[in-house]
């Protein structure tokens, strides 16, 4: 019988039961998995994502650091990028001395996206991740007007909309202050409507009852890929980092405390780096579980 071990984590938390869970799989050598048997482990665990992390020849020039192979699979399909999972692996990891020795500060992973960094953080727990920035832009007036009414129609009410941009499969949506985006009861099924996007960023910079520091909050929700809200959207801040640095006049490298408002809330910083188109998120993660899969 082969088994594999996996570890449940809750990224950008501290706490559990909060912030985004993912599972964790690490595949040590000479364990292989199919694409399809990959698929199947991770609709069993039915989680918006799972990890497979697969170790890397130790090189002698790495002291501080040490390289691994990630693939992250949803329950319906590989997807090209997943900040909490990473965040997951990378706690998983650190917490593991045999695949990433006390001296080791640096993880490297080579991924769909290219190779994605997770570090250490002195002074805590958190751990920083490093992914490239997304390029935004403006969309024109009639789509604009399709938003604003998608948006109305989710939200079950009038929104004033003060921004929209879009990027890659994310939209951004701004929403005005005066919305209560934190607290909103909001259907997901009508931003099916907008067939361009994958998923849909709604953000706003009113301030959080649960998180009074941070800069902005934001809700993703994506029912086009079987997500009607996602509860911690690590690629999406890809989006928002570099997005709110302008509106609030941030300088490039400065870090933003950024709060995701879903049901199970996360929370989490975000550095532009503009010169490198590069967004660095910081947060925190938590072990919940751990356990074993029988395969055949």
């Amino acid at each position: 019988m082969d088994i594999i071990k996996y570890t449940i984590v809750d990224a950008f938390t501290s706490s559990p039961f909060r912030g985004n869970p993912a599972a964790v799989v690490i595949l040590e050598a000479p364990t292989v998995l199919s694409d399809t048997l990959a698929l199947n482990i991770a609709a069993e665990f039915n989680l918006s994502e799972t990890a497979f992390v697969t170790p890397k020849p130790l090189n002698d020039a790495d002291t501080n650091s040490r390289s691994y192979g990630l693939r992250w699979f949803t329950p319906a399909s590989e997807v090209p990028l997943c900040g909490h999972a990473t965040l997951a692996s990378a706690r998983v990891l650190f917490a593991e001395p045999r695949l990433a020795p006390t001296n080791v500060t640096t993880l490297k992973f080579e991924t769909l996206s290219g190779v994605l960094t997770a570090q250490k953080v002195k002074g805590g727990g958190d751990i920083e991740l490093e992914f490239p920035a997304s390029t935004l832009t403006a969309i024109g007036p009639d789509a604009f007007a399709e938003v604003a009414e998608v948006v109305c129609e989710a939200a079950g009410g009038s929104v004033s909309i003060r921004d929209v941009q879009g990027a890659g499969f994310f939209l951004l949506v701004h929403v005005d202050e005066g919305f209560d985006l934190e607290h909103a009861s909001v259907n997901a099924s009508p931003f099916l409507k907008l067939a361009s996007y994958k998923a849909i960023i709604l953000t706003s910079s009113r301030p959080s009852s649960l998180a009074p520091q941070a800069k902005f909050i934001s809700r993703i929700f994506a029912p086009a890929v079987g997500l009607p809200e996602d509860p911690v959207t690590g690629s999406a801040h890809c989006v928002l980092a570099p997005y709110w640095a302008k509106v609030l006049n941030v300088p490039s490298g400065h870090a933003i405390t950024a709060r995701q408002a879903s049901s199970r809330g996360g929370d989490l910083e975000v550095v532009w780096d503009e010169a490198n188109a590069r967004v660095k998120m910081r947060g925190n993660a938590i072990v919940v579980a751990r356990g074993e899969m029988y395969i055949n």
